[in-house]
């Protein structure tokens, strides 16, 4: 190609005669001149534009691919804290196995602190609930926080104020120390899981019958 294009080109402007050197002719042979530098500036450049783009697809590429393995790696140590949290959670919620001498401290406490004037644990209504089961249906905080701080609860508390609602009766404050409520959520504790204890052996003798 370079060689066809310097004997135009010389022809054209060597050999033809002055008449033939019209502009035209001149411009045919200065561009085949240059046109091989041209043609291999364009090919160098159309082959770096080509190198350049293919290194920035792998680029781009491998990039995303890292920041996957980052984000999966990342995704999978945020499961695996949540469930470790959980299970932190689950521990620090456990209540601790029942004390039968704390409970029975309990017990005396939920006599002398006036209890039984209002509540039952299994013999039905008075003009408290029923307090049979009440370890299961409601928390141990919010049991803590009903015996220690009653007028607090019913102001606040959207559970208390809907058994308020219900018994039309204010819990009166008792002036029991934190202890002794420990002592009489032991107690109600220790009274639902007699309960539950009967009922599997209530269930298990009429599946052997």
């Amino acid at each position: 190609m370079i060689n066809h294009c310097k004997l135009v080109s010389n022809y054209l402007t060597t050999y033809t005669s002055p008449k033939m050197r019209n502009p035209i002719f001149l411009d045919i042979a200065v561009w085949y001149k240059v046109c091989p530098t041209k043609t291999k500036h364009k090919e160098e450049k159309i082959v770096k534009e080509k190198f350049l783009t293919i290194a920035m697809v792998i680029l781009i590429a491998f990039i995303l691919s890292c920041k996957g393995k980052e984000n999966e790696e990342s995704g999978n140590l945020t499961e695996e804290a949540k469930e470790e949290v959980a299970q932190e959670e689950q521990v620090a919620k456990a209540p601790p196995p029942i004390d039968h001498a704390l409970a029975e401290k309990g017990e005396e406490l939920f006599k002398t602190k006036g209890c039984t004037a209002c509540h039952t644990i299994g013999g039905g209504r008075l003009t408290g609930p029923d307090l049979a089961g009440v370890t299961e249906r409601r928390n141990l905080e919010w049991i803590q926080n009903m015996i220690l701080n009653p007028d607090e609860m019913l102001e606040k508390d959207p559970v208390a104020r809907e058994l308020l609602a219900t018994y039309m009766v204010k819990m009166t404050n008792q002036n029991v120390a934190p202890e002794q409520a420990q002592a009489i959520i032991m107690y109600l504790r220790e009274k639902d899981s007699e309960k539950k204890e009967e009922g599997k052996e209530v269930k298990e003798q009429s599946e052997h019958n």
